[in-house]
């Protein structure tokens, strides 16, 4: 499948930056971001499968049902990538978007550049976190509400987390009767939440990481100290597992969550920034 894409920067820029958001979320995030990067390099900020523009599936015989194993997300970015010939490239990945970043290493290690993991775990820790929650949220989430007091008030009393209220508000949208919605196909959602538990993608997402650390690929994988999605000790865990490999960094923000690149927006930037200077 090829992905409906965000694009801004300048064509002839050199390096190029392949945005991923998490769950629920579409390219159009990253805006806010890519405002303080497009003038130095070429980014790319597609709706992953299930969201946005991306939604629906179809072959010349009608639609299609389709999956939402990591791996059906890495194609997807794989297929977008060649359209664009937008590779090799830097990536950075956000909550499901790690899953995808790691995907798209997996098929195609000599795309990356270098990749920045956003607050998902990539240990074998059996530990409970939010994400397990959040299939029976999305199963009783309502896709419409009149207004967006009603939508805040439902979200404050039912989310499962105040990270996944303050995410579902922001990438709310208006629809054409004026109603407010959210951007993404529930179903296809709680199929991603259900693959990835089947996929055990822990495993083989740190081994994807590993391989890169093996060729001195630059890597940081950050953490908001109040996630409940990557905790504490999923993190430091990972720190360890990883230690042994000189390119992969680790950064903890302060005073934020599962959120963070979005509630500490200066501060990630500059992180970017720092992190594509040294690669």
């Amino acid at each position: 499948m090829e992905l409906y894409c965000h694009q801004w920067g300048k064509p002839n820029n050199n390096k190029r930056i392949l945005f991923l958001h998490g769950l629920g979320g579409t390219g159009a995030v990253w805006r806010p971001i890519a405002q303080s990067l497009e003038d130095k390099y070429r980014i790319l900020a597609p709706d992953q499968r299930g969201h946005g523009k991306s939604q629906i599936i179809h072959i010349p015989g009608g639609r299609i049902k389709p999956n939402y194993s990591p791996l059906d997300y890495g194609s997807d970015l794989v297929n977008t990538l060649e359209k664009h010939q937008f590779y090799p490239t830097y990536v950075i990945g956000h909550s499901m978007g790690v899953r995808s970043a790691c995907a798209l290493a997996h098929i195609k290690p000599d795309w990356i550049d270098g990749i920045i993991l956003i607050d998902l775990s990539l240990s074998l820790s059996k530990e409970k976190t939010l994400e397990s929650s959040l299939v029976q949220f999305l199963t009783q989430l309502p896709m419409q509400f009149r207004t967006r007091k009603e939508a805040k008030t439902y979200l404050e009393t039912n989310s499962p987390d105040p990270s996944v209220k303050q995410y579902l508000l922001a990438v709310s949208i208006t629809n054409d009767t004026g109603q407010i919605t959210f951007p993404f196909d529930k179903q296809a959602i709680i199929q991603t939440l259900n693959a990835v538990q089947q996929y055990a993608f822990s495993a083989w997402s740190a081994q994807v990481v590993e391989e890169l650390g093996k060729k001195n690929k630059p890597i940081m994988i950050l953490r908001g100290a109040h996630s409940g999605v990557f905790t504490s000790a999923m993190f430091q865990h990972d720190k360890e597992y990883f230690k042994r490999y000189s390119s992969i960094h680790f950064k903890e923000f302060q005073d934020t969550g599962h959120g963070l690149p979005f509630e500490k927006r200066l501060e990630f930037l500059e992180v970017i920034k720092k992190f594509m200077k040294e690669a």
